[in-house]
């Protein structure tokens, strides 16, 4: 390694571009573009390296300059200007990511998305072991994570909501740039606001059919009660009258016509709004 100057007070070195290394997060958070690769690759190959941007690396592994890192591949270089900077953990070196790309350019919504995830994939993974006390955690840091990503608290909560709730399709169209935040946040909430009214509505016909249910079986034992209460009020008051199996048996039809009769007359269909 040949030190060559110094950047923001951290040495700046000259390093074999074969030592450096890519790795997930940084190496998907920001793909590299065709054509920003070319022009760098037609500009390097006119002026060179430009030292005043040169490669971050974190214990040789590249955090930030991966589109240079390419183009200075396609070009055969050897050595290439380096900061080789010390990071506590590795969400502090993907906030130092984020954080120079927000300095030189607005990020899309697929880029804001992936960044999100990212932060907040690691970000869970420190906090409490039970998801809920995780969210909370992610719910104080939602200020910070949208200064961070210069955009505002709102669009950080539309954000999450999209990567916690939204289909894979939606998920998938804000990656490839088809779709917007709002507009999958919106799709999203009516979704879900769909699918939360359907489970209410299902527990109110549960609701219901239950408690028809139970009604149903009280009328079987408040009718059959006040039959039978009768039955022996007509035996004990006239016991001289003998009833036949056939009498017993018309007697048993015409009540249960009768019956069915007062029943189609009284309940409403489930078809017939009542008046």
């Amino acid at each position: 390694m040949n030190k060559s100057t110094t950047n923001n007070n951290l040495p700046l070195v000259e390093v074999p571009v074969w030592t450096l290394k890519t790795a997930e997060p940084f190496c998907k958070l920001f793909p590299i573009k065709s054509t920003v690769l070319s022009d760098i690759i037609e500009d390097m190959a006119t002026n060179g390296f430009d030292f005043s941007r040169p490669i971050v690396a974190w214990n040789m592994t590249v955090v930030d300059g991966h589109t240079r890192l390419a183009a200075s591949k396609k070009l055969m270089f050897n050595l290439i200007p380096v900061i080789l900077k010390e990071f506590k953990d590795e969400t502090e070196a993907l906030e130092y990511a984020i954080n120079s790309q927000v300095n030189r350019r607005n990020l899309t919504d697929a880029e804001l998305i992936k960044c999100m995830s990212a932060l907040d994939q690691r970000k869970a993974k420190g906090g409490n072991k039970y998801l809920k006390a995780s969210r909370e955690a992610l719910g104080k840091t939602a200020q910070k994570t949208a200064d961070l990503l210069g955009i505002s608290r709102a669009k950080v909560e539309r954000i999450r909501t999209v990567c916690d709730h939204a289909s894979d399709d939606i998920k998938a169209a804000v990656s490839e740039g088809k779709m917007s935040i709002n507009k999958a946040y919106n799709k999203t909430m009516e979704t879900w606001k769909q699918a939360n009214q359907e489970e209410q509505n299902s527990h109110t016909e549960s609701q219901l059919q239950s408690m028809k249910a139970n009604r149903i079986q009280v009328l079987r034992s408040k009718v059959s009660k006040f039959a039978k209460k009768l039955i022996e009020d007509e035996i004990r008051i006239y016991p001289e009258i003998i009833h036949s199996e056939q009498d017993k048996k018309e007697l048993s039809n015409a009540l249960s016509s009768e019956l069915a009769t007062v029943i189609n007359n009284n309940i409403i269909p489930a078809s017939q709004p009542s008046n």
